[in-house]
Protein backbone atom coordinates (compact mmCIF):
# COMPACT_ATOMS: atom_id res chain seq x y z
CA UNK A 1 0.00 0.00 0.00
CA UNK A 2 1.56 3.19 -1.11
CA UNK A 3 2.25 6.11 1.74
CA UNK A 4 0.54 8.89 1.68
CA UNK A 5 2.97 11.58 2.29
CA UNK A 6 2.24 15.40 2.79
CA UNK A 7 4.97 18.54 3.00
CA UNK A 8 3.95 20.79 5.15
CA UNK A 9 4.95 23.18 8.23
CA UNK A 10 5.65 20.93 11.71
CA UNK A 11 5.13 23.79 14.64
CA UNK A 12 7.13 21.14 16.44
CA UNK A 13 9.93 21.36 14.71
CA UNK A 14 9.52 24.99 12.98
CA UNK A 15 10.82 22.70 9.87
CA UNK A 16 9.14 22.47 6.38
CA UNK A 17 9.20 18.63 6.21
CA UNK A 18 7.66 15.60 4.87
CA UNK A 19 4.32 14.20 6.98
CA UNK A 20 3.40 10.62 6.61
CA UNK A 21 -0.43 9.96 6.90
CA UNK A 22 -0.52 7.18 9.87
CA UNK A 23 -5.01 7.06 10.60
CA UNK A 24 -8.19 8.98 9.45
CA UNK A 25 -10.75 8.96 11.62
CA UNK A 26 -14.49 9.94 9.32
CA UNK A 27 -17.11 11.39 11.15
CA UNK A 28 -20.67 13.23 10.54
CA UNK A 29 -21.08 16.40 11.71
CA UNK A 30 -24.39 18.12 12.48
CA UNK A 31 -25.99 20.98 13.33
CA UNK A 32 -28.38 22.14 16.58
CA UNK A 33 -30.22 25.10 17.40
CA UNK A 34 -29.67 26.57 21.02
CA UNK A 35 -32.68 24.63 22.09
CA UNK A 36 -30.75 21.27 21.83
CA UNK A 37 -32.71 20.30 18.53
CA UNK A 38 -30.97 19.24 15.02
CA UNK A 39 -30.37 21.88 12.62
CA UNK A 40 -32.54 21.03 8.68
CA UNK A 41 -28.87 21.80 7.59
CA UNK A 42 -27.46 18.57 5.97
CA UNK A 43 -25.35 16.05 7.56
CA UNK A 44 -21.44 17.46 6.99
CA UNK A 45 -18.65 14.59 6.39
CA UNK A 46 -15.93 15.67 7.87
CA UNK A 47 -12.47 13.52 9.01
CA UNK A 48 -9.86 13.90 11.28
CA UNK A 49 -5.96 13.27 9.56
CA UNK A 50 -3.32 11.37 12.11
CA UNK A 51 0.24 12.54 10.32
CA UNK A 52 3.87 12.08 11.53
CA UNK A 53 6.27 14.47 11.15
CA UNK A 54 9.39 12.65 9.74
CA UNK A 55 11.48 15.27 10.97
CA UNK A 56 11.05 15.39 14.27
CA UNK A 57 8.47 12.38 14.94
CA UNK A 58 5.94 13.88 15.98
CA UNK A 59 2.43 13.68 15.75
CA UNK A 60 -0.14 16.36 13.83
CA UNK A 61 -3.93 16.16 13.64
CA UNK A 62 -5.52 17.66 10.62
CA UNK A 63 -9.16 18.07 10.18
CA UNK A 64 -11.43 18.60 7.10
CA UNK A 65 -14.64 19.07 6.19
CA UNK A 66 -15.67 16.63 2.92
CA UNK A 67 -15.51 13.42 1.20
CA UNK A 68 -12.02 11.75 2.08
CA UNK A 69 -10.14 12.31 -1.08
CA UNK A 70 -9.39 8.85 -2.62
CA UNK A 71 -6.01 8.86 -2.05
CA UNK A 72 -6.41 9.83 1.31
CA UNK A 73 -4.98 13.12 0.57
CA UNK A 74 -4.93 15.48 3.65
CA UNK A 75 -3.52 18.71 1.55
CA UNK A 76 -6.19 20.75 2.50
CA UNK A 77 -7.13 20.07 5.36
CA UNK A 78 -6.64 22.42 8.32
CA UNK A 79 -4.07 21.73 11.12
CA UNK A 80 -6.04 21.29 14.20
CA UNK A 81 -3.46 20.49 16.68
CA UNK A 82 -0.87 21.58 17.77
CA UNK A 83 -1.90 24.78 17.46
CA UNK A 84 -1.00 26.39 14.25
CA UNK A 85 0.12 30.27 14.13
CA UNK A 86 -3.33 31.73 13.37
CA UNK A 87 -5.65 34.11 15.45
CA UNK A 88 -9.44 34.47 14.86
CA UNK A 89 -10.55 36.57 12.07
CA UNK A 90 -11.60 39.56 15.13
CA UNK A 91 -7.91 40.13 15.77
CA UNK A 92 -6.48 43.09 14.03
CA UNK A 93 -4.43 41.79 11.19
CA UNK A 94 -1.42 43.83 12.36
CA UNK A 95 -1.43 41.32 15.68
CA UNK A 96 -2.26 38.23 13.28
CA UNK A 97 1.09 39.16 11.66
CA UNK A 98 3.03 39.59 14.62
CA UNK A 99 1.81 36.05 15.74
CA UNK A 100 2.02 34.03 12.47
CA UNK A 101 6.11 35.36 12.16
CA UNK A 102 6.26 34.34 15.76
CA UNK A 103 4.80 30.58 15.47
CA UNK A 104 7.32 30.06 12.65
CA UNK A 105 10.36 30.75 15.37
CA UNK A 106 8.33 29.47 18.25
CA UNK A 107 10.58 25.83 18.86
CA UNK A 108 13.69 26.91 16.94
CA UNK A 109 14.65 30.58 18.45
CA UNK A 110 12.94 31.38 21.88
CA UNK A 111 14.35 34.62 22.38
CA UNK A 112 12.71 35.64 18.83
CA UNK A 113 9.86 34.34 19.90
CA UNK A 114 9.53 36.07 23.31
CA UNK A 115 10.54 39.35 21.39
CA UNK A 116 7.70 38.76 18.31
CA UNK A 117 5.30 38.56 21.27
CA UNK A 118 6.60 41.56 22.28
CA UNK A 119 6.25 43.26 19.34
CA UNK A 120 2.12 41.35 18.82
CA UNK A 121 1.67 42.89 22.60
CA UNK A 122 2.65 46.13 20.98
CA UNK A 123 0.22 45.70 18.02
CA UNK A 124 -2.24 45.43 20.32
CA UNK A 125 -1.88 48.50 22.41
CA UNK A 126 -1.85 50.38 19.20
CA UNK A 127 -4.84 48.79 18.41
CA UNK A 128 -6.62 49.72 21.40
CA UNK A 129 -5.22 52.91 21.18
CA UNK A 130 -3.56 53.15 24.44
CA UNK A 131 -1.39 55.99 25.74
CA UNK A 132 1.75 56.21 27.68
CA UNK A 133 5.67 56.56 26.41
CA UNK A 134 6.21 52.94 27.33
CA UNK A 135 5.19 49.61 26.25
CA UNK A 136 4.78 48.98 30.09
CA UNK A 137 2.71 52.48 30.74
CA UNK A 138 0.14 51.12 27.75
CA UNK A 139 -0.47 48.32 28.92
CA UNK A 140 -0.81 49.86 32.21
CA UNK A 141 -3.55 52.00 30.50
CA UNK A 142 -5.60 48.98 29.14
CA UNK A 143 -5.86 48.06 32.61
CA UNK A 144 -7.35 50.93 33.97
CA UNK A 145 -9.64 51.38 30.77
CA UNK A 146 -11.12 47.61 32.00
CA UNK A 147 -9.74 46.03 28.43
CA UNK A 148 -7.69 43.94 30.50
CA UNK A 149 -8.99 42.24 33.70
CA UNK A 150 -6.49 42.29 36.52
CA UNK A 151 -5.98 38.69 36.14
CA UNK A 152 -4.64 39.27 32.77
CA UNK A 153 -2.57 42.50 33.66
CA UNK A 154 0.10 40.28 35.50
CA UNK A 155 0.40 37.84 32.32
CA UNK A 156 1.02 41.19 30.34
CA UNK A 157 3.91 42.33 32.38
CA UNK A 158 5.50 39.10 32.82
CA UNK A 159 5.33 38.65 28.78
CA UNK A 160 7.15 42.14 28.46
CA UNK A 161 9.66 41.38 30.75
CA UNK A 162 10.22 38.05 28.72
CA UNK A 163 10.04 39.62 25.60
CA UNK A 164 12.68 42.61 26.63
CA UNK A 165 14.57 39.68 27.65
CA UNK A 166 14.41 38.08 23.82
CA UNK A 167 15.21 41.64 22.56
CA UNK A 168 18.16 42.92 24.07
CA UNK A 169 21.85 41.26 24.73
CA UNK A 170 22.33 39.52 27.83
CA UNK A 171 23.64 36.38 29.43
CA UNK A 172 20.18 35.73 30.55
CA UNK A 173 18.41 34.09 27.68
CA UNK A 174 15.09 33.15 27.40
CA UNK A 175 14.55 29.37 27.68
CA UNK A 176 12.85 26.34 25.36
CA UNK A 177 10.74 26.21 28.59
CA UNK A 178 9.77 29.48 28.69
CA UNK A 179 8.19 29.07 24.81
CA UNK A 180 4.92 27.34 26.30
CA UNK A 181 3.96 29.48 28.71
CA UNK A 182 4.33 32.84 26.91
CA UNK A 183 2.34 31.55 24.06
CA UNK A 184 -0.52 30.09 26.33
CA UNK A 185 -0.39 33.51 28.04
CA UNK A 186 -0.68 35.78 24.69
CA UNK A 187 -3.29 33.51 23.29
CA UNK A 188 -5.44 33.78 26.56
CA UNK A 189 -4.88 37.71 26.36
CA UNK A 190 -6.19 37.51 22.78
CA UNK A 191 -8.81 35.62 23.45
CA UNK A 192 -10.63 38.02 26.65
CA UNK A 193 -9.84 41.33 24.17
CA UNK A 194 -10.88 39.64 20.93
CA UNK A 195 -12.05 36.77 20.47
CA UNK A 196 -14.44 36.36 23.78
CA UNK A 197 -16.41 39.71 22.66
CA UNK A 198 -16.79 38.59 19.13
CA UNK A 199 -18.78 35.10 20.83
CA UNK A 200 -21.16 36.99 23.01
CA UNK A 201 -21.89 39.32 20.27
CA UNK A 202 -22.38 36.39 18.37
CA UNK A 203 -24.90 34.44 20.75
CA UNK A 204 -26.23 37.57 22.01
CA UNK A 205 -27.18 37.92 18.39
CA UNK A 206 -28.79 34.78 18.47
CA UNK A 207 -31.31 34.98 21.35
CA UNK A 208 -32.76 37.93 19.86
CA UNK A 209 -35.81 36.36 18.19
CA UNK A 210 -36.11 34.32 21.47
CA UNK A 211 -36.47 37.43 23.62
CA UNK A 212 -40.13 37.09 23.71
CA UNK A 213 -40.14 33.12 24.72
CA UNK A 214 -37.35 33.56 27.55
CA UNK A 215 -38.97 36.95 29.14
CA UNK A 216 -36.79 38.42 31.71
CA UNK A 217 -36.25 34.86 33.09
Amino acid sequence: MTETINVAFCPHCSNTAPQRLIHVQPYRSYGYNLDGSKTDDDILACAYFVAECLTCREILLYLAEGDIPPDGSFVDAGLHWPAPGLLDESVPDSVRRCYAEAALIKNLAPNGFAGQIRRALEALCQDRTATGRTLHDRLRWLVEKGEIPPVLAEMTDILRLIGNIGVHSSDVQVQHGHVGPIDEFFRAIIEYVYVAPKKISKLRDSLEGKRTILGDA
